[in-house]
This record gives structure tokens, C-alpha cells and sequence, in this order.
């Protein structure tokens, strides 16, 4: 039995290894939880770290500490959720290092949309909407008293709001510090909120995944989603982690009757995203089946017994009901903060005309495709729609296998967030909206033979490292 003071020890050493690594990458920071901490050189932190290791090992050198690690290690990847879920992670790491030497050896497009620091590593994650997330964590909401300009109260608060916090912690409201600093730490800390979220979902994906594929299929289905080329974004300081652990933790809880858990988790996917609302139609229709076959088995007339223990059960339902409320409920919540600070209940959706989402836009551009073009002679001159038009051709691919192995339920699901942003607004964004929709990662694992599995994932992965190289060197995938 290892005396408790030498785990201490051992914890203590490696915390300080891990943040001497963490201020040798990124330099000297301050947190203010309450209490400024100012943090040394790396060099001084390292120092305590071998000190610490030192004194343990001269006054305790049984069970040394590398071997202590590998244990933890093992032990952290013992199960099968937390080895999809320590793959997930691994994954988002390495899209963050691709995209780094992206900008350092291809270097970021002209002009540049927006850019907090001349360090590359600091502004790694300023990109595109990020700049909106960033914005509302420091600055909060504001109105123009005008629907025609972009302006930030077109994006739901969960994620920022949430950045906001941990900005906190990362001293992005620290006294002093220029704006732009403050933004860029509020960014980094929605990389991390990303980036565990994924895992977390990770997590989900996998024991609803084992339940209806078995354990082999539930890993592939985790590591097809992680190597998908538009999950880029779960890198990034975007809603995509946020949206997808809140959809599948609602889903999670939601089969499992576990309801207080499951309203959580879609009141929350509710307030993350426009689209977020959606999910109240597939948890609907979960909810109402019961109803519906005991209906069914009534009017079949199979027995006064079985229509008296129907009657009974629809209390269940009901509340079942309820939950799967939740998601619209938050979209509501967050219509009346805006009803409160523009007068109008779904300001939100009007914003999005100007960003170029009206639902005259993908006609007009059908029109304007010169008829003697092919497909091949559209991705030369559009390539960014055409790598769009590859994430729509996959959701429609799987829309059957969905159906048949995942369900009606999420086949609908994933028909209103892929159809209406189609009608909307084209192409645009088309491929990063296809990777939160994990039921079609669901099916694609159900129906792919084992031995496909290893070169579907090259490939994903390869098109990962291309749209990575893209988002980050700011060509206009996003």
C-alpha cells in the first residue's frame, strides 16, 4: 500500500511539470480566481517539480513515479468510453498542431479577418466566428437598433458564456491587460471547453454506441467522427463540442429515464446554437411511440388488460414530453433576452440575412452555374463549396442506413439540420453543420465491414489535415 503522502507527492510533481510545460509553450500568464497568482518562469517551476520528485524518491524510491504513471495510464484508457474518449482528445491536439505549422509554413491568407497578437501560436485560434465567441465573452450583447449589419446577438450564449467563465480562471478579466490579450485568453479557454466537451461526447457516443452496435462498432464510430474532415471545428472556439455533447447527452439520459439529467443537457443544446431547438423533434418522437403503440393496441383490441395498463403509463410519457421540450424551451429563453434588447422576439433570425442566409440564395446561385459546366470544372472554380458539397453528398448518403439502423427519429433529425441551412444558404458552412450530427457516424460504423473502417479513416483524415490547413491559414472554410 503506497503511503498517501507520496501520491501527494507524485500528484504534485507531475501538476507542476504539466504547468511548467503549459508556461514554457505559452509564457508567463496570471490567473484571478479570486487571488492573483502570478506564475514564475518555467525553468523556477520545473525546478520545484524535480525538487519535489527528489525528496520523494530519496525518502520513498519504492514504486517509483514512471511506473506509477504508466499505471494511471493504462488505468485511465482501462474501460472502453474512456479510450474513445482519450482518442478524442488526441485527436483535437493533433489538429492544433497541424494547423500551427499550416500558418507557420504556408502562411495566412490576405487580409487577415481579424488578429489579436503577432504571436502565431497566441492568435492560433482567432479565426472567423471565433472573433463573435470572444467578443461576447469579454464584452457581452449589444444592438444596433438595426437588422441589416452583423452583430453578435446573432450568436447563442451557452458556448461564449461559458468561455466567460473560464476566461476568469485564465485571466482574461484581469486588470491591465489589453483587450485584445483578454480576448485571445477567453479564445484559448473556449479551445479547452471544445476539446473536453468532444471527449466528453466521446464518452456518450460510446455507450450509446456499444448498446446498439456492440463494443468493435462503438469505437469506430468515435474514431470515424474524430477523423471526419469538418471536425476541425471541434479544435476551435466553436459550438460544434458544446452542441454535440449536449444532443447526445440528452439522448443518453433521455433512454435511459433519467430525466432531470437528460432536460439538462437540452436546455442547454437549446441555448447553444440557432439550430439547437431541433433536437426537441427527435426526443418527441421517442416520447410519443409508446403512446402511439399503446394507442395502436387499443384500437387493434387486444385485450381490456393491456388498454387499463396503458392508461396507467401515460404519466411517464407525458413527463417524457416535457423533457424532450427542453431544447425549444432554451431557444425561447435566449428569444426573450432579445425580445428585451431589440423589442422584436426572433431578432436572432433576422440577423442572418446579413450574413448572406436567405432562402433566395440557393436558387439564385442555381441559376447563375453556367449550364456547360461539370462537377469537376464547379470545384475548380468554387472549391470551397465543392469541399461543402462533399459534407451534403455524405448526410444524404447515410440518410437510409439512418433510418434503418439509428432510427426514424434521428434521420429526421438530421434532415432539419442539414435541409433548411441547404435552403437558406447554399453550400455555405454545409460541411461543419454534417459533424455535429453524430447519428449519421452511428450508421456509417453499422454498416461499414470491419475491415473498411482503417481506410475510411485515411481518408477522413487525410481531408482533416486539408480543411485544417485551410481554416487556420484564413481561406474562407468555415
Amino acid at each position: 500500500m503506497t503511503p498517501r503522502w507520496v501520491t501527494v507527492c507524485d500528484a504534485a510533481a507531475v501538476a507542476f511539470a504539466a504547468l511548467g510545460a503549459l508556461v514554457g509553450l505559452f509564457g508567463r500568464f496570471t490567473i484571478t480566481p479570486g487571488l492573483r497568482v502570478a506564475m514564475p518562469s518555467p525553468l523556477r517551476i520545473f525546478f520545484i517539480a524535480a525538487a519535489i520528485v527528489a525528496i520523494r524518491h530519496a525518502a520513498h524510491p519504492k514504486y517509483p513515479l514512471h511506473r506509477r504513471l504508466a499505471g494511471w495510464l493504462r488505468s485511465a484508457v482501462a474501460t472502453d468510453r474512456s479510450r474513445a474518449a482519450a482518442a478524442a482528445l488526441a485527436s483535437r491536439v493533433v489538429v492544433l498542431i497541424a494547423g500551427y505549422f499550416a500558418v507557420m509554413t504556408i502562411g495566412v491568407a490576405e487580409p487577415v479577418g481579424f488578429q489579436l497578437s503577432a504571436d502565431p501560436l497566441t492568435n492560433l485560434p482567432a479565426r472567423f466566428d471565433a472573433g463573435w465567441y470572444g467578443g461576447i465573452a469579454i464584452d457581452g450583447y449589444y444592438f444596433q437598433h438595426r437588422f441589416d449589419v452583423q452583430q453578435n446577438i446573432a450568436f447563442f450564449p451557452a458556448f461564449p458564456m461559458t468561455m466567460r467563465a473560464v476566461g476568469h480562471a485564465a485571466g482574461a478579466f484581469e486588470r491591465g491587460v489589453p483587450h485584445d490579450a483578454r480576448i485571445a485568453r477567453a479564445l484559448w479557454g473556449g479551445v479547452l471547453i471544445s476539446i473536453g466537451a468532444f471527449a466528453w461526447a466521446a464518452w456518450y457516443l460510446t455507450a450509446i454506441a456499444r448498446d446498439d452496435l456492440g463494443d468493435e462498432r462503438a469505437f469506430a464510430a468515435v474514431l470515424l467522427l474524430a477523423a471526419y474532415p469538418f471536425a476541425v471545428f471541434f479544435s476551435a472556439p466553436y459550438t460544434e463540442s458544446l452542441f454535440l455533447v449536449a444532443s447526445i447527452g440528452a439522448w443518453y439520459h433521455f433512454r435511459r429515464h433519467e430525466r432531470i439529467r437528460a432536460s439538462g443537457w437540452g436546455l442547454l443544446a437549446g441555448l447553444t446554437r440557432p439550430n439547437g431547438f431541433f433536437l426537441s423533434v427527435p426526443l418527441g418522437l421517442i416520447a410519443l411511440s409508446p403512446l402511439l403503440r399503446r394507442r395502436a393496441t387499443r384500437d387493434a383490441g387486444r385485450g381490456t388488460r393491456d388498454a387499463g395498463r396503458g392508461t396507467r403509463d401515460q404519466g411517464p410519457g407525458t413527463r417524457d414530453l416535457l423533457v424532450s421540450a427542453t431544447p425549444a424551451i432554451g431557444m425561447l429563453i435566449y428569444s426573450a433576452y432579445i425580445k428585451h434588447l431589440t423589442g422584436a422576439w426572433f431578432g436572432w433570425v433576422r440577423l442572418h440575412a446579413a450574413w448572406g442566409r436567405t432562402y433566395s440564395t440557393p436558387v439564385t446561385r442555381a441559376f447563375s452555374w453556367p449550364p456547360g459546366d461539370g462537377l469537376l470544372a464547379a470545384a475548380g472554380t468554387s472549391p470551397f463549396d465543392a469541399l461543402n458539397a462533399l459534407g451534403l453528398i455524405f448526410a444524404v448518403a447515410l440518410l437510409w442506413p439512418v433510418l434503418r439502423r439509428v432510427g426514424i427519429p434521428w434521420a429526421v433529425f438530421v434532415l432539419l439540420n442539414i435541409v433548411p441551412p441547404f435552403l437558406s444558404g447554399g453550400l455555405l458552412s454545409l460541411g461543419r453543420l454534417t459533424s455535429t450530427q453524430f447519428p449519421l457516424f452511428l450508421a456509417l460504423a453499422a454498416v461499414l465491414p470491419p475491415r473498411a473502417v482503417g481506410p475510411w479513416l485515411v481518408a477522413f483524415a487525410i481531408f482533416q489535415g486539408l480543411i485544417a490547413a485551410l481554416f487556420f491559414t484564413w481561406r474562407p472554410m468555415f
